[in-house]
């Protein structure tokens, strides 16, 4: 897992969520028209906070022995503008700062999720077989500093940068 050891997966994510943060404070609900659906910055945070609870749910079920609804019960990964929509309705009208809050807190449950892996979990595909040959650190990665990134370039697609 090249790249995607926890210390760089924490110091990607932490630095992600303070631009994403800086960008969205200063355009707090701001439209982002084609950008991304005709949503807004807060529809963007509650999207990411919602992948930061599905990543905590995977991990839960693991845990527990359960079976793993990857990524989410009802869809496949084919699916995913579909698990998309239906995260977006199930927070649409949100308040801004309550979103805001729930983002944070969830970014943190997930950088405690990550110190609680060992290294040789992160890195090994083998440790989440469901996780599709993929070591969790690398789908941690993408539900945190990728996405981060993939917020950071909406925002500057629809004009939007920190003040």
């Amino acid at each position: 897992m090249s790249g995607h050891h926890r210390q760089q997966i924490t110091a990607d994510a932490s630095q992600g969520l303070d631009l994403v943060l800086a960008v969205a404070d200063a355009h707090p609900d701001a439209p982002l028209g084609d950008a991304y659906l005709g949503r807004t910055t807060t529809d963007v945070l509650a999207h990411l906070h919602a992948w930061h609870e599905l990543f905590a749910g995977w991990i839960a079920a693991h845990d527990a022995g359960d079976s793993v609804a990857y990524p989410a019960a009802g869809f496949t990964w084919r699916e995913l503008d579909a698990l998309n929509e239906a995260i977006y309705e199930a927070h649409a009208g949100r308040d801004f700062a309550a979103v805001r809050a729930s983002l944070v807190a969830s970014h943190e449950r997930m950088l405690g999720l990550l110190a609680a892996l060992s290294d040789a979990d992160l890195e090994a595909p083998e440790a989440f077989p469901w996780a599709g040959g993929e070591a969790i650190g690398a789908v941690a990665h993408e539900c945190l500093g990728a996405h981060y990134a993939w917020a950071t370039e909406t925002f500057e697609a629809a004009g939007l940068a920190s003040q």
